[in-house]
């Protein structure tokens, strides 16, 4: 079995004080490597003090579909500065604030995030994937799909949020493994969502339920070698 860990954060979303207290009770060694499943900023309260925590910390993280947003607008305001051609994006006041408070290592460290980590057998992306995807020929397209995908209509076929009907199916549900074990957030559940090759890990802390952590020891067999630990959200639960 290996000696270092893989310690799999869920969703932050800017709730830094759960954060630290999460990584108190874990207790982190040197040799162990610590990965946010994605989604560390918006929504909560402490979204710039917690981007630069995860950071200044050493810590790794996926993409998550906010952390794009703001990427994408990143990009889109270099364009302006340099030709003045109008950013197609509109933020509002709070996500305007949020964007100005990055300085420039936070938006270095934004612009490395990658769209999937693989370590041997898991996989660590933020959303879900389809069967048809191949992690290491995707196409740009297809790695975007792995930030918000949550229900099918068919194995190939992911659904605009809100369009799932009783019908519908978890991706999760249809996932063959051929990717490795995944390990996911993006859709937050009451208690860590367990499948056949996957597990679901974002508990809803901003909602007010938990933040969870999954400790993988040995990830050549993650599904028999994980451990999980939450501590309990500071605000009224949601979820």
């Amino acid at each position: 079995m290996q000696k270092n860990k893989i310690i799999i954060y869920g969703d932050l979303h800017g709730c830094l004080d759960e954060f630290i207290a999460l990584r108190e009770k874990i207790q982190p060694s040197p040799d162990d490597r610590e990965i946010v499943i994605g989604d560390i900023v918006d929504r909560g309260p402490h979204s710039n003090e917690l981007f630069r925590y995860v950071r200044e910390n050493g810590i790794e993280s996926v993409l998550g579909n906010h952390e794009y947003r703001y990427l994408r607008y990143k990009r889109h305001n270099d364009i302006y500065l340099k030709t003045e051609k109008n950013n197609p994006m509109n933020f509002d006041e709070r996500r305007l604030s949020l964007f100005n408070g990055f300085d420039e290592g936070d938006l270095e460290f934004l612009e490395s995030l990658p769209f999937f980590i693989k370590i041997d057998n898991l996989t660590l992306l933020h959303a879900g994937i389809l069967n048809n995807i191949d992690l290491e020929s995707a196409k740009k397209k297809d790695l975007e799909k792995l930030l918000w995908i949550r229900y099918l209509k068919d194995e190939k076929t992911p659904l605009a949020l809100g369009s799932e009907d009783e019908s519908s199916t978890f991706w999760s549900e249809l996932y063959d493994g051929k990717q490795g074990i995944i390990i996911y957030g993006h859709e937050a559940f009451k208690e860590v969502k367990v499948d056949t090759h996957s597990l679901g890990i974002d508990t809803g802390c901003v909602y007010g339920n938990r933040l969870t952590a999954c400790i993988v020891s040995d990830t050549s067999d993650p599904m028999n070698n994980y451990e999980l630990m939450s501590v309990a959200s500071q605000k009224d639960s949601s979820l």
